[in-house]
Parts: structure tokens; C-alpha cells; sequence
């Protein structure tokens, strides 16, 4: 994807407004483990350390395709708030993991 577009979408006032309404419907909560997150501006009150990074995730990919296609990028069906952890879950859960280890349906990392 071309980082000008995704950069001018991500930092566009629609953007951040939809990303704030999300948070807001899910109680600042990531929508998968369901642990605080935190948000710029709305979630300050949650102490530190029992908050995780909050990004709000496109269920459908965004491409340089769909990037203007506001059903994809806009679209609250296909968005949720997660935690960098568990949106990292997403995007990484097919990568292999030194030999001896996986992941358990937490997403721990153990020795097998």
C-alpha cells in the first residue's frame, strides 16, 4: 500500500473521529481479550499499567485498492478495537516460532 495514502487517511479527522466512536462503543476495551486500553484523550484515567495499546483494526485489509472506498475504511461492521498485542495475533498468527515452541490459544508463547 502506498504510505502517502494510508498516512493522509490515518491522520484525517473522519479517521480519528470513527477510531474515537469505536472506542467509545466498546468501553475502551479491546474487543478480543477484553483488557483496558489505552486511547490519546479518552482513556487517560486508566492507570498505566493496567492498560495495553489500543489500534482500531480493519477487519478487511486496507489495500491501495480500497484505501478510498469509505464501506472499507470507514465502515464501523468492519472495524474493532484490539490490543497491539492481540492485533499483532492477527497479523502475525501464521509465523513460525523456534523449533520446541507455540503459541497457546491465549496466545502465550510455551515450550511443547
Amino acid at each position: 500500500m502506498s504510505y502517502g495514502l494510508r498516512k493522509d487517511f490515518y491522520q484525517s479527522k473522519v479517521w480519528k473521529d470513527v477510531r474515537k466512536t469505536i472506542w467509545l462503543k466498546q468501553n475502551l476495551l479491546c474487543n478480543r481479550c477484553h483488557k483496558p486500553v489505552y486511547v490519546d484523550g479518552i482513556s487517560d484515567w486508566i492507570p498505566k499499567e493496567k492498560r495495553r495499546t489500543g489500534i482500531v483494526h480493519h477487519k478487511e485489509y486496507l489495500t491501495d485498492l480500497n484505501i478510498s472506498d469509505d464501506n472499507i475504511t470507514l465502515n464501523e461492521d468492519n472495524l474493532e478495537g484490539v490490543c497491539k498485542e492481540c492485533h499483532e495475533k492477527e497479523h502475525h498468527q501464521d509465523m513460525s516460532t523456534r523449533k520446541g515452541y507455540e503459541f497457546d490459544e491465549s496466545g502465550n508463547l510455551i515450550y511443547n
